[in-house]
């Protein structure tokens, strides 16, 4: 099975053979490709070792025969540019690599480097969305000590928003100044020492201004974590391995948000809620120190590495137009951009904030099982998060437009959490997701629909904006987040009114499931892989 992909990569170099192949043979090989190589008129023979002569360019036509054109002439690009010198000293001829094998300064680090940064980074990202969630969660037991109403609670939720959204814009800016991973870390040491400090806020003569004052601190240092983010892989990982960076990295930030409520329960369970904190705070430090010593050496200087400059649309040749009609269908798809992302963010906050609140609320569970039980469908999130990425860059590599994967991914991110919120909503309102362990099962499994199929953003919005303004990814990023912070300090003050007048989540649930509608319409009439502001 080895020789015979080995003759069919090989096949399907020499097809058409370029200058550079042939510089990058070793001489044996050289020697071996002048000898069998005719012209395209006659075809040429190709010696295998152990195998039969035979005429390549009947292969070839074969090739062609069974595999469609634009995949075959994707795969034949790919070989012909991208052959490696990686001849043996049995005689084979060079293997064909795909174009991700070689990394060049314009296209990101050496692969080991940006693995290296990809870690960095999402250990980062799990800890900011980490130090948001156990508030959510500790919430109820500072309400509990406070003698806070709902609405009030709902205040301290979006308090973290109103800090978090006057930074994205600064932050995204540094980021692509001053290199994504540095700036990020740098976030993390400062919010994580605002996390530690906000026990002693409650203790105060005005907690309920101190500790809205602590969560618009946090909010401002952790601004820069997603835009960060976000230079940070537009500058460092290649451009065919964007979307699965991207979705390691919000991965990692889902999965913060499960780590986050499974352990702060049994802490405030058995310490208070002041420990947890405390805790979350000090691992920040560590890990803003220790992950600055893992960068590598081009990620910790102080201008990044240049991204790949945007191609054309993939669905157009190159195309000359007015800078004025340029520069006003760019706003168009700015504004589009902007409004998706505010309905993401909209949904996404919403339930990083109250999900623990639904399940002790509305479907009975304790504080700490409460916990335990909203970790799950994040841990869902993660893993959908992850494998997006993953399957959309195999369909960016099989030949597939960019724009129309992104436009698959958010479909799914936003008809799935559309369907899922409106079930709980009927589900809920009928009674049917409460007094059987089947019921809960079944809201449990409807929450981890909702959070699976938004997480697929990632490969949709994110991977997007990667691909259409990768040299101010940072920055176009932060623009967009703050707006969805708008939304989402919208989402959790709109959740704690209507949960203070109807004590149920239903009326919550349907205006959520509008608002991912909303996202998926304006998406399928704007986006079309153009580059925006080039």
């Amino acid at each position: 099975m080895a020789a015979v992909m080995a003759a069919s990569r090989t096949v399907t170099t020499l097809c058409h053979p370029s200058p550079s192949a042939h510089r990058r043979a070793a001489p044996g090989d050289q020697a071996r490709i002048g000898a069998n190589a005719g012209s395209r008129a006659t075809g040429f023979r190709v010696s295998l070792s152990g195998w039969h002569r035979r005429d390549a360019s009947v292969t070839c036509s074969r090739r062609r025969a069974l595999v469609p054109p634009e995949r075959f002439l994707a795969t034949r690009a790919r070989a012909t540019g991208d052959t490696a010198s990686d001849a043996s000293g049995d005689g084979t001829l060079p293997r064909a690599t795909t174009a991700s094998a070689r990394v060049t300064s314009a296209d990101g680090l050496p692969p080991k480097d940006a693995q290296r940064v990809v870690l960095v980074c999402a250990l980062a990202m799990l800890l900011a969305s980490a130090d948001r969630t156990i508030f959510s969660l500790a919430s109820l037991a500072i309400a509990s000590d406070l003698s806070l109403s709902m609405t009030t609670v709902g205040v301290l939720q979006s308090a973290f928003l109103w800090g978090y959204g006057a930074t994205q814009v600064v932050g995204g800016v540094a980021a692509d100044a001053l290199g994504g991973a540095r700036v990020l870390l740098l976030g993390l040491a400062l919010w994580s020492v605002a996390v530690a400090a906000i026990p002693a806020s409650a203790v105060s003569p005005f907690p309920v201004a101190t500790l809205v004052a602590a969560r618009a601190l946090f909010g401002a240092a952790s601004g820069c974590a997603v835009p960060a983010a976000a230079a940070a892989v537009a500058a460092y990982v290649p451009r065919a391995r964007k979307s699965a960076a991207l979705s390691a990295v919000f991965a990692a930030f889902n999965c913060g948000s499960a780590f986050g409520l499974a352990l702060a329960g049994g802490v405030i369970a058995a310490r208070g809620w002041p420990s947890v904190f405390v805790a979350f705070g000090g691992v920040g430090v560590a890990w803003a120190v220790a992950g600055f010593a893992l960068l590598p050496a081009a990620a910790k200087a102080r201008t990044p590495t240049e991204p790949e400059k945007p191609k054309e649309s993939e669905t157009e040749e190159k195309t000359n137009v007015f800078a004025r009609e340029a520069r006003a269908r760019d706003v168009g798809q700015f504004a589009a951009l902007a409004w998706c992302h505010m309905c993401v963010n909209f949904g996404f906050f919403q339930l990083q904030s109250w999900l623990p609140a639904y399940m002790a609320r509305d479907l009975g569970f304790s504080l700490g099982s409460s916990g335990l039980v909203a970790a799950v469908p994040w841990f869902v999130c993660a893993a959908a998060s992850f494998a997006s990425g993953r399957i959309a860059d195999a369909a960016v590599e099989n030949g597939a437009e960019r724009w129309r994967v992104r436009r698959v991914a958010m479909r799914v991110a936003t008809a799935g959490p559309c369907v899922s919120l409106l079930s709980l909503a009927l589900l809920n309102a009928r009674g049917m997701l409460v007094n059987s362990p089947f019921a809960t099962a079944l809201a449990v499994a409807l929450v981890a629909g909702t959070l699976a199929t938004q997480a697929v953003a990632i490969a949709g919005f994110h991977a997007y904006l990667q691909d259409v303004a990768p040299a101010r990814a940072g920055a176009f990023l932060g623009v967009t987040n703050t707006l969805g912070v708008f939304a989402g300090i919208a989402a959790n003050v709109a959740t704690g009114a209507i949960l203070q007048k109807t004590g149920a989540f239903d009326l919550v649930f349907v205006v959520t499931a509008l608002v991912y509608l909303s996202s998926g319409l304006v998406w399928e009439k704007n986006m079309r892989g153009k580059p925006l502001f080039p």
